[in-house]
C-alpha cells in the first residue's frame, strides 16, 4: 500500500490584497512541510485553490518542490480546477505537467471563486468529464495520468457511468466514511481497469469543522485510525491522507504507517 499526502500551497491574497514578502514566507512554510513530508512517504498531491480561495497553482508548487528537494523517488501529483480555464489553458497545463515530469492529474469543477459568486453558469467544456475525454484524444494519456474525483458513496450510478466512459486512469474519493463504502465502488468498477484511491481525512479536533462541510462521519475509524487505514489498504495500491488543518498529526499518522 502506497501513502499519498495531501497538501495545499500557499494563499496568494492576504487580508484581501496580494504581498510578494507574505507569499514567500508561505512559500518557505510550504517547502519545508514537504521536505518534512518527503521523509516519510514518496507521494505528494498537492490541491488546486480549495474552497475557490486564490492560491499559487498546484504546478507552480510542483515546480517549487521539484526544485527544492531534488529527490527523485518523490511522485508529485497535482489537482486541477476546471472551472477557472478554458481548453487552450488545460493543454497548457497538461502540457507543463508532462515536462515537470508530474505523476497524475485529478481534475476537479471546484467551488466557486470567492473574489466573485455572480459567475456564469459553466460551460460543458468545464465538465471535469469532458476534459479529460478531450485530453483522452489529443494523446495525453500516454504522457500523464488523467484522473477524475468521485463521491465516497455512488448514489447517483448514471454519473458514475459516464465518469468510467471518459476512461480516466482512475477515481480519487471525497473522504471515505467507512471500509464498505471502499468495498462496494471496487464492486461497481469491475472488470474496469480504472485505478481507486480512496481519501481518508484524519479525524481530530482541527479537522472537525471540514469534515462537517462535507458531512464526513468518522465514527468508524475515529478510535482506530492505524488500523483502519490499514484495512482499506488491502482492497486498493493508493490511499490519499488529508489532514486541512493539523499538519503535525498527519506527519505523526505518516510516520506509524511507515512503521508496517
Amino acid at each position: 500500500m502506497n501513502v499519498i499526502y495531501e497538501i495545499n500551497p500557499p494563499k496568494i491574497l492576504h487580508d484581501s490584497v496580494i504581498n510578494i514578502n507574505t507569499i514567500n514566507q508561505e512559500i518557505e512554510k510550504f517547502l519545508y512541510r514537504t521536505h518534512i513530508l518527503s521523509k516519510n512517504t514518496n507521494f505528494i498531491h498537492i490541491t488546486d485553490s480549495v474552497l475557490g480561495i486564490p492560491r499559487i497553482s498546484s504546478l507552480h508548487g510542483a515546480a517549487l518542490i521539484t526544485n527544492y528537494l531534488k529527490n527523485n523517488h518523490l511522485k508529485i501529483s497535482c489537482s486541477v480546477r476546471t472551472r477557472d480555464r478554458n481548453i487552450n489553458s488545460l493543454i497548457q497545463f497538461a502540457t507543463q505537467a508532462v515536462y515537470l515530469k508530474i505523476k497524475d492529474l485529478l481534475f476537479i469543477m471546484g467551488d466557486k471563486p470567492q473574489l466573485n459568486n455572480k459567475l456564469p453558469e459553466d460551460t460543458p467544456l468545464s465538465k471535469p468529464t469532458d476534459v479529460i475525454k478531450i485530453l483522452n484524444s489529443l494523446g495525453y494519456s500516454g504522457l500523464v495520468n488523467l484522473n477524475l474525483s468521485i463521491p465516497n458513496k455512488i448514489i447517483n450510478i448514471n454519473n458514475f457511468i459516464k465518469k468510467t466512459q471518459a476512461n480516466p486512469y482512475g477515481f480519487i474519493t471525497q473522504s471515505i466514511n467507512s471500509v464498505q463504502e471502499v468495498k462496494d465502488i471496487k464492486r461497481l468498477l469491475e472488470p474496469s481497469p480504472i485505478k481507486l484511491i480512496p481519501c481518508i481525512m484524519i479525524p481530530s479536533e482541527k479537522n472537525n469543522q471540514a469534515a462537517k462541510m462535507i458531512g464526513l462521519d468518522w465514527k468508524e475509524y475515529e478510535n482506530n485510525l492505524l488500523e483502519f487505514i490499514l484495512q482499506v489498504g488491502k482492497h486498493v495500491d493508493h490511499i490519499l491522507i488529508t489532514s486541512p488543518n493539523s499538519f503535525s498529526e498527519g506527519v505523526d499518522l505518516l510516520s506509524k504507517i511507515k512503521g508496517f
